[in-house]
């Protein structure tokens, strides 16, 4: 079976989907330079990306999990005009984020047991998947990339109190640890599913989403007290914090 996987992999063109056109949104992208990255190659051809990123200041952990619970159910009304939650998360390089299977407790959103699928791109490169929520808490988050009922790395976030916000750091792993078939499937994630170009691209875009919670969430959340069901209205000025 993970012959013929390796097999198909090769073959498969990259994907190709129509892009969403991109937000005018009150608030800048940051600077990908604001957080530590470090990039790894293991001894069996995975790849190891560690991300630090800037302090997210007046946001709580336990903001940042409801964020991500809701984030693939909700529409969010700013200033007028309707976006899916998704949306508001980077101006111009998400598309869809959708639950594939439901958490295993049955709510609605990201939890522990749900599939969540997402097409984005990161510069020129498409990027289409799904990853299977192995725990979820205030804590942080802990997703395996999943595909034919396999799975292709680990990815844990961490959300760690601080007196005035929270520590955000990522962890991903990408690729298998088969002992056979791994190496080739690495080396197929290496240099056809993530290219260095790519891999660039793609940490830029993990520290600009995440950088833009500080300028959305404090209001997002204190707007969910007068939601109905999973839409959302908050107002924050066009040029607001581009001044």
């Amino acid at each position: 079976v993970l012959t013929i996987l390796v097999v198909i992999l090769y073959l498969k063109p990259m994907p190709t989907f129509e892009h969403d056109k991109a937000r005018s949104l009150p608030w800048p992208l940051v600077d990908p330079a604001m957080a530590k990255t470090e990039v790894n190659i293991l001894a069996d051809g995975r790849i190891k990306i560690s991300i630090k990123h800037a302090p997210l200041n007046n946001i709580t952990p336990e903001m940042i999990a409801w964020f991500y619970q809701i984030l693939p159910i909700s529409t969010v009304d700013l200033n007028g005009t309707t976006y899916p939650l998704y949306h508001l998360f980077h101006p111009t390089e998400h598309g869809v984020i959708r639950i594939k299977e439901s958490a295993f407790n049955g709510k609605a959103g990201m939890g522990v047991g749900a599939l969540v699928a997402r097409q984005e791109w990161f510069g020129l490169f498409n990027s289409k998947g799904a990853g299977r929520i192995i725990e979820f808490s205030k804590q942080g988050m802990h997703v395996k990339p999943e595909a034919l009922g396999l799975h292709f790395g680990d990815i844990k976030h961490r959300f760690i109190k601080l007196a005035n916000g929270t520590q955000y750091n990522l962890t991903s792993i990408v690729g298998s640890d088969t002992p056979v078939f791994g190496p080739m499937i690495n080396h197929y994630i290496r240099y056809k599913m993530f290219p260095p170009q790519m891999l660039k691209e793609w940490t830029r875009h993990q520290i600009e989403e995440v950088g833009s919670l500080a300028y959305f969430l404090p209001i997002l959340f204190q707007a969910k007290e007068k939601a109905l069901g999973n839409h959302y209205k908050i107002n924050i000025p066009l040029q607001f914090y581009k001044k």
